[in-house]
């Protein structure tokens, strides 16, 4: 391997009070044939780790003599909230995918949002974003942006056609700029191999698709399009009983069943009984464990089977 076609560069966005700098990573590895700018990210959300172990492994596995174009990799989009594993940025407490194309003289999310747009998400032709369900829940869906055929290409199950997407995020910045972008909610929770091993292969067969590696683009599964989805937050803290495990995402439950219920752990009050909200019912995300809980975490994503598209 030529260490002419890797490289890592450093990007100081500021610093600390206590003088250590706030760094981005950004790995570069150019093929040996032209081709496109494929940018991956991860960690946008300091909670959602499972990305950071995707882009390292299609690292390690990504060979530049098949390669035709460059790939582009930030594993650690918000290393403030990763080193808390926490969704938001613990300096400011602001949501870093909902500020962008940021602020070179604002809050330090704002100042991360800049740096990522200037030095990666301008350099870029296509882009992957990674997310996940986070610490405690596990999630399964991929998003519809501005390339349908790019997002089919990650070949999960469900998809989501949003009516109103989130604005200020990586991708509403890409998507305004033409760029095809695919946002990927994969894992969380126990951050299974399993997952991690399918958003390698996503990343890849996307690359296939975009003619960056060699091979025929693997077929898809049979897929759905979501159009609306319910997202469930418990209105009570404690103790959360769920009534499904982790097995439950991607299957749909028929009816109005119980997804958890939430106990006052010192009284054994039962405080809250969250049920599924459709008649037909496709788990997107849960949580799948007895854990704690406080009023306004996220708790499931369930999705209408009986609004997606084509029925």
């Amino acid at each position: 391997m030529s260490k002419s076609t890797r490289e890592c560069n450093e990007i100081v966005v500021t610093h600390l009070s206590n003088g250590a700098p706030v760094k981005l990573l950004i790995h570069t590895i150019r093929g040996q044939k032209p081709g496109p700018v494929l940018g991956l990210s991860a960690v946008i959300h300091g909670d959602e780790i499972i990305g950071a172990e995707i882009l390292r492994r299609v690292y390690e596995r990504l060979d530049e003599a098949e390669l035709s174009g460059t790939v582009k990799m930030m594993p650690v989009a918000n290393p403030l909230a990763f080193e808390s594993l926490t969704r938001n940025t613990p300096l400011d407490m602001n949501n870093l995918n909902r500020v962008f194309p940021g602020d070179p003289k604002g809050w330090v999310t704002d100042q991360l949002a800049h740096s990522i747009v200037t030095n990666f998400l301008d350099t870029i032709d296509a882009y992957i974003d990674l997310h996940a369900g986070g610490a405690v829940p596990i999630v399964d869906y991929v998003y519809i942006q501005n390339d349908e055929a790019l997002s089919r290409a990650f070949n999960f199950p469900v998809l989501y056609r949003p009516a109103h997407p989130y604005e200020g995020t990586t991708a509403t910045y890409t998507t305004s700029k033409g760029i095809p972008s695919v946002t990927v909610e994969v894992g969380g929770g126990p951050n299974y191999a399993k997952d991690v091993e399918r958003g390698v292969e996503g990343i890849f067969n996307c690359m296939r698709h975009l003619k960056m590696l060699p091979g025929e683009v693997t077929p898809a599964p049979k897929q759905v399009v979501v159009t609306e989805i319910a997202s469930i937050r418990p209105t009570q803290g404690g103790i959360m009983v769920p009534g499904f495990d982790f097995s439950a995402v991607g299957t749909v439950i028929e009816g109005e069943q119980v997804l958890a219920r939430t106990y006052n752990p010192q009284t054994f009050e039962e405080l809250e009984v969250i049920r599924t909200p459709f008649k037909r019912n496709l788990v997107i995300l849960m949580r799948g464990t007895i854990q704690k809980v406080n009023a306004g975490d996220y708790g499931f994503m369930i999705g209408n089977l009986d609004t997606i598209e084509g029925e």
